[in-house]
């Protein structure tokens, strides 16, 4: 996956998208489900947009992602905000989000009252055991009844609205073509952007990028989510909470973490393997 043209246009991209509902959304499932507290881990940050309006709601927020380029424009947002004379917490950090490291100044492990993984960062982790263990490492994160909030592109919207056809944009400064590829056998969906950047001498730039999709089916998602500790609570549409529909685009689970006193012994997967299965149709 690569950001390294589209970050510094992504916000522009998205401009459909209300982060502010997101965050309000957000902040009442935690309100709705007595969040055990204001820490909050958040997963595939990107630019900020959902990080910020956290933050200004008094959350103390680690904000991961895997590109410096998106990171860049999340601090420069965040540097006009805090000079315009407001105060956020955040600590913006740039990992792997298959294999982090979240420690404090003095090395210890961090905790966190609730994480949140928003847009897809689920389905753009393309080995189902490496999924697997994050849900294992986050539950380890997160303090007794903590929360965990994410969404996915439903499997619907990955073989059938994205399937093998292309979307194209005009906009006086940018064009892209948005040509995608449905791998039935891999359950992957590759999607392959061409942007046409328009230069301050009027030219345009080509720039292509590849990304590359899983489709996770919500009910293997459950059962993964049991295993590691947590109970869901729901599984929505796009900020509601309305059951999905055989066509909804986009899932939202919600899912709390089990107090210790409440996990067997045997609660954790002995053999990933064993759960790495397809469901039956």
């Amino acid at each position: 996956m690569a950001y390294e043209t589209l970050a510094s246009i992504y916000d522009a991209l998205m401009d459909d998208v209300n982060y502010e509902q997101w965050a309000s959304y957000i902040h009442a499932q935690l309100q709705k489900q007595a969040c055990p507290g204001n820490r909050l881990l958040d997963l595939g940050c990107g630019t900020g947009s959902i990080t910020l309006p956290l933050a200004r709601k008094g959350y103390t927020i680690t904000a991961v992602d895997l590109s410096a380029e998106m990171l860049a424009q999340a601090k420069a947002k965040t540097d006009a905000l805090c000079q315009a004379g407001e105060e956020l917490c955040i600590d913006w950090q740039q990992q792997d989000i298959t294999a982090l490291e979240l420690y404090d100044a003095e090395d210890n492990f961090l905790l966190f009252d609730s994480v949140i993984a928003t847009f897809d960062t689920f389905n753009y982790i393309l080995e189902p055991e490496a999924l697997q263990f994050l849900l294992q490492d986050l539950a380890d994160h997160m303090n007794d009844n903590g929360l965990l909030i994410f969404d996915i592109q439903t499997p619907y919207k990955l073989r059938e609205y994205l399937g093998d056809n292309i979307y194209t944009l005009h906009r006086d400064d940018v064009e892209y073509m948005w040509e995608n590829h449905f791998d039935e056998e891999e359950q992957l969906c590759q999607m392959d952007i061409t942007f046409f950047l328009r230069q301050e001498n009027g030219l345009y730039q080509k720039v292509t990028e590849s990304h590359t999709e899983r489709v996770y089916e919500p009910e293997l998602l459950e059962l993964w989510l049991n295993l590691s500790g947590f109970d869901v609570l729901g599984i929505y549409q796009e900020l509601s909470e309305l059951p999905l529909e055989p066509d909804s685009h986009r899932a939202v689970f919600v899912a709390r973490r089990r107090a210790m006193d409440d996990l067997s012994d045997d609660w954790q997967f002995d053999d990933l393997e064993t759960y790495n299965f397809e469901l039956e149709e």
